[in-house]
């Protein structure tokens, strides 16, 4: 156990060291202001391959922009009836692979180190058994450790209670790396979603991103209440792939599976001295399972109000309450099937302008821009959906 320094053993104590750990870690880590702080990341393995890909909309460089893979400014959205062609800008569509993520932030981590002998910046693996704030501090308990801190951010896993009256949906999704013989894709187009797939009497589509002429992860997503067995995934791509790309020759270099909730349940932000990030911290955006840039936001603010001597359990965005609300009506009319999804999304993209789009799925359209896409939307089923969520938020 290290040196205590004014009674704690670490400043910081980060539980999880996923994509939010991460994000945050690396802000401390280069903070001039908090260059005295001792940081600590505890998990319960090590993460260093591609599990997972995140993508993003942003507009200009970002905090990750050497290690983002590769950008797109055009993409498409399918249907059986409809073909929209999409221009983000000034957005782009990036990507960022794991494997690079880990690696880039653990380099900056060793670089800080090195920097400052003096300074304690440790990674532990081993399991979180325990957190508990405290009057004056927080306290990790591990398996083999207790560890006293000025404050705990935790990603770890926070349970949805079973009786809140909530809206859920799993976006769950199986993505093949492949490399094809021949050159087949476009590079410079993406495809957001081509619902022409299997829709499992729920929501679902098919997210090829071609990174060059030869290699594209093909993701087959689906917004349902259930998870289905690996092999119907692998079958959807198989079927995908012969449809688009007939007889075409190729290797999987690399297969991720995952699962993220989409959900308007709040998780509570009450604790002083333990404040949670990511998606147990609200950061993913129920509606659409976006979660990357919500979280160097979030990283951002606790790291602007730690370097200004304040809390880090800091406040939402002002207009949060109204994202919230959105995301609740949308997710009240994929889970109780009040609209076909495809055809929502296609007209959420084919009545309004993109930029307008996306401004709205990464919350920071103006709320005149908010009322023009609701507007565009089809109007019974939402109507419902309002309607419903009024009589829920009255019998609470």
């Amino acid at each position: 156990m290290p040196t205590q320094k004014s009674g704690y053993d670490y400043d910081v104590v980060i539980a999880g060291t996923g994509c939010a750990g991460l994000s945050l870690a690396v802000r401390l880590a280069r903070s001039e202001a908090l260059s005295s702080w001792n940081i600590l990341l505890i998990d319960q393995q090590k993460k260093n391959g591609n599990d997972r890909t995140w993508c993003f909309w942003e507009a200009g460089r970002g905090y990750f922009e050497s290690i983002v893979r590769h950008r797109w400014s055009l993409a498409d959205v399918m249907t059986a009836d409809a073909h929209i062609h999409l221009h983000f800008d000034p957005y782009e569509y990036k990507m960022i692979r794991s494997g690079d993520f880990y690696a880039y932030c653990k380099q900056i981590l060793q670089q800080a180190r090195e920097q400052n002998p003096s300074r304690k910046i440790d990674i532990w693996y081993e399991p979180v058994t325990k957190i508990l704030d405290k009057e004056t501090h927080a306290e990790v308990h591990t398996s083999h450790h207790t560890i006293r801190c000025r404050f705990t951010f935790s990603s770890l896993p926070r349970n949805i209670p079973q009786d809140k009256p909530v809206h859920f949906l799993w976006q769950h999704f199986q993505g093949w790396l492949i490399r094809a013989v021949t050159p087949v894709f476009d590079a410079s187009r993406m495809v957001l979603m081509d619902f022409r797939v299997p829709q499992q009497q729920a929501t679902a589509f098919m997210y090829v991103l071609p990174v060059n002429t030869h290699e594209a992860l093909i993701e087959y997503t689906v917004f349902s209440k259930q998870l289905l067995p690996p092999e119907v995934y692998e079958a959807c791509i198989q079927q995908y792939i012969q449809k688009n790309y007939p007889d075409l020759c190729y290797d999987i270099l690399e297969k991720e599976q995952g699962k993220i909730p989409m959900t308007d349940y709040i998780f509570p932000q009450t604790d002083k001295h333990v404040i949670y990030i990511g998606t147990s911290g609200g950061q993913t955006k129920g509606s659409t399972g976006y979660t990357f840039s919500f979280i160097q936001q979030h990283s951002e603010t606790i790291l602007h109000a730690l370097e200004q001597g304040n809390s880090p359990n800091t406040s939402h965005h002002p207009r949060k309450n109204f994202y919230r609300y959105y995301d609740r009506l949308l997710l009240h009319v994929l889970s109780e099937s009040l609209y076909p999804g495809d055809k929502l999304f296609a007209d959420l993209f084919d009545k309004n302008p993109t930029d307008k789009v996306i401004r709205f799925l990464i919350e920071q359209s103006s709320f005149g821009e908010d009322i023009s896409i609701i507007l565009s939307l089809p109007k019974k089923p939402f109507l419902k959906a309002a309607l419903d969520t009024w009589k829920e938020n009255s019998n609470r």
